[in-house]
């Protein structure tokens, strides 16, 4: 027998609601619970988060067979804080490894010294002193890469990077002939088909020319201030320059990665270990060459929106 739930909207009776519709919270809190839907993507992410964490700890390999997962804990601490999603890995009744994470918004952006100081709180074991002699990690779950320093050992996720693990599961799913309903509105409900959240928000996303251009088209790569009025940009999948003077487009690129970092660090060559090779040569060549041009970062403090470019087209 099967059953159907329907639900309606406060004053009308639109029946397009999804699991997601009864889960507590806003946006953000439901996009976090419903990472615990299914434990083949829960298998996938500590996959993930074990090779992203370099396989060093050994905990992933000793046997766990159980994993409890928290939404919403609360401290135990005079200060009362949420962590978003805790993951606490067993073997028998023996709690071998703790994963945090603090995820944000789809649709939000968020500097990377705010959210490295919200997680660092989330494994204080003075505000969860449960997990004080357990090993822990921390992980970032935010719409662009944050590159985290690296004594703290932190994990960046992005939801490109969920979205592509709950095709996975979604893959499994279909060949075991289960339900993918749940799964496949979890991708909807991320990337915004029914709501205003959207992960590509443009397709193309056309800013002007400056004086950097010529490092653009040398490097790949493009960088403006992150939170800066006037350079809120809408997430692209392609990025094209104007040219002044008539607004002519020479190139259309192609967005691999979008990284947030502060250019002026003195350890970026230590932030820039957790990118590939070949974008962080990149990255370095790009923000050396603007400085010693003359042009330089002109908000200073200011955390830059990075785009990494994979490949280009003429505009014809």
């Amino acid at each position: 027998m099967k059953t159907m739930l329907r639900l309606y909207h406060e004053g009308n009776t639109d029946y397009h609601s999804t699991f997601f519709d009864l889960l507590h919270g806003d946006t953000e809190t439901k996009q976090t619970k419903g990472l615990s839907r299914y434990p083949n993507l829960i298998q996938l992410f500590l996959k993930v988060i074990y090779r992203l964490t370099k396989y060093k700890y050994p905990e992933f390999k000793q046997g766990i067979d159980f994993v409890q997962v928290d939404a919403e804990m609360l401290s135990a601490g005079l200060k009362k804080i949420r962590r978003d999603i805790t993951l606490s890995l067993f073997h028998g009744n023996t709690k071998k490894l703790v994963i945090v994470i603090e995820a944000k918004s789809v649709s939000a952006s968020v500097l990377q010294k705010d959210i490295t100081r919200q997680l660092e709180s989330y494994l204080d074991p003075t505000n969860f002193p449960l997990d004080a002699n357990v090993p822990k990690i921390g992980v970032t779950l935010t719409k662009y890469k944050v590159l985290h320093p690296p004594e703290n050992g932190f994990v960046s996720l992005t939801w490109t990077d969920i979205i592509e693990l709950i095709n996975d599961v979604i893959s499994l799913e279909k060949r075991k002939c289960e339900d993918v309903t749940i799964a496949t509105e979890f991708i909807d409900f991320i990337i915004g088909v029914r709501k205003g959240m959207k992960y590509y928000e443009v397709e193309v996303l056309s800013v002007a020319a400056g004086k950097t251009y010529e490092l653009t088209k040398n490097y790949f790569v493009h960088a403006c201030p992150h939170t800066a009025k006037g350079f809120s940009y809408k997430t692209p999948i392609y990025i094209t320059f104007r040219s002044s003077g008539g607004g002519e487009m020479e190139f259309l690129y192609k967005i691999d990665e979008i990284v947030v970092l502060d250019p002026l660090t003195p350890s970026l060559n230590v932030l820039l270990e957790g990118v590939q090779i070949d974008f962080a040569t990149r990255i370095k060549e790009y923000i050396s060459n603007r400085i010693n041009g003359g042009y330089g970062f002109n908000h200073p403090g200011e955390e830059y929106r990075t785009y990494i470019k994979l490949c280009w087209r003429f505009i014809v």
